[in-house]
């Protein structure tokens, strides 16, 4: 099993292996992949996975990146959780479990890593919310994926907070992208754990507190379709490669369907937490409106 970072330190980037409170850089070695984009092309990763340097560094002494830059938009899973999709259904007109999963695309640019802000402009959004979610980090290309086979094409997994603007989300015509794809929404981190450690994700814990408080909390066996099926729909005429990722759904207890309806404010602090992994820290900040600093 390996936690794989990526990290900045004295201005420079690279990447390495995650281990208790030491993080052992590989990134900067002779002839090492120079991030882990690069390291999912190489055909001997293990190698790179298992080689260890003689010093490490305090990953608390480090600015942890986010652990992958896909290189393409995220595919992200909308009402993959029976209890969300419940407390859902009048907004989204849902009422039925999906026959097969519901996917949309959240924008590359709107990756953040840990400790790093989500940021937004009140003039632009009021209603930002939360939502933690089982990232699956894709490791080897594939197309038309059966599902036995799906975790032979599954590098790692992470964890992702699709932050959420609700009320460009739900304008007329149900603005997904527009609503779940601006800048900062969505943190990625701490690291990616491998797949050999935590296989088909299964009876996960999972949580999201803000300032502390828990407001989302439940298991990965909820999932209304888990990691296999998730690849096979994903992977069904078109080809998945090597760093693309995938959020798998939210959990019961986001903020917009809530009485009355909450949202995420300045200088609040949300930690999502999925077990097995760790837990993604992020602080918001409210930018003044454009309307104000003109």
């Amino acid at each position: 099993m390996s936690r794989i970072a990526a990290f900045r330190v004295d201005g420079a980037t690279s990447w390495g292996v995650v281990e208790g409170d030491r993080l052992f850089p590989v990134g900067g070695r002779a002839g090492a992949p120079g991030s882990v984009e690069e390291l999912l092309d190489t055909p001997d990763l293990s190698v790179w996975l298992r080689s260890r340097a003689a010093t490490s560094l305090d990953v608390g002494t480090v600015h942890l990146l986010p652990p992958i830059r896909p290189r393409q938009d995220l595919i992200a899973l909308g009402l993959n959780y029976r209890d969300h999709l419940d407390e859902s259904a009048a907004r989204t007109q849902q009422f039925t479990p999906p026959r097969q999963p519901i996917l949309f695309s959240k924008a590359a640019s709107s990756v953040i890593g840990p400790e790093d802000e989500i940021s937004f402009d009140r003039s632009v959004t009021a209603e930002v919310d939360w939502e933690v979610e089982l990232a699956v980090i894709i490791g080897r290309p594939g197309r038309d994926i059966e599902p036995a086979d799906a975790l032979k094409h599954v590098f790692g997994y992470t964890i992702a907070n699709d932050v959420s603007a609700r009320d460009l989300q739900f304008l007329e015509g149900k603005q997904w992208y527009r609503g779940k794809s601006l800048d900062t929404f969505c943190p990625l981190g701490p690291w990616i754990v491998t797949v050999d450690e935590l296989g088909q994700a299964r009876g996960l814990q999972v949580a999201l507190r803000v300032n502390g408080q828990t407001k989302q909390s439940s298991t990965t066996d909820h999932l209304i379709f888990g990691v296999e099926d998730i690849i096979a729909s994903t992977s069904a005429g078109r080809t998945l490669g090597p760093g693309d990722v995938i959020l798998t759904g939210t959990p019961p207890g986001v903020g917009f369907t809530r009485v009355p309806p909450e949202y995420l404010h300045d200088a609040d602090v949300v930690e999502a937490e999925i077990e097995g992994i760790g837990v993604l820290r992020n602080r918001v900040r409210e930018t003044r409106s454009r309307a104000a600093r003109s």
